[in-house]
């Protein structure tokens, strides 16, 4: 899901990923 330029990664468990999509 890419929003605001962000891209916002949903991996196993809680683990979240935030990378900048620019």
């Amino acid at each position: 899901t890419t929003s605001g330029g962000w891209k916002i990664i949903f991996g196993k468990g809680t683990k979240l990923t935030i990378e900048s999509s620019e």
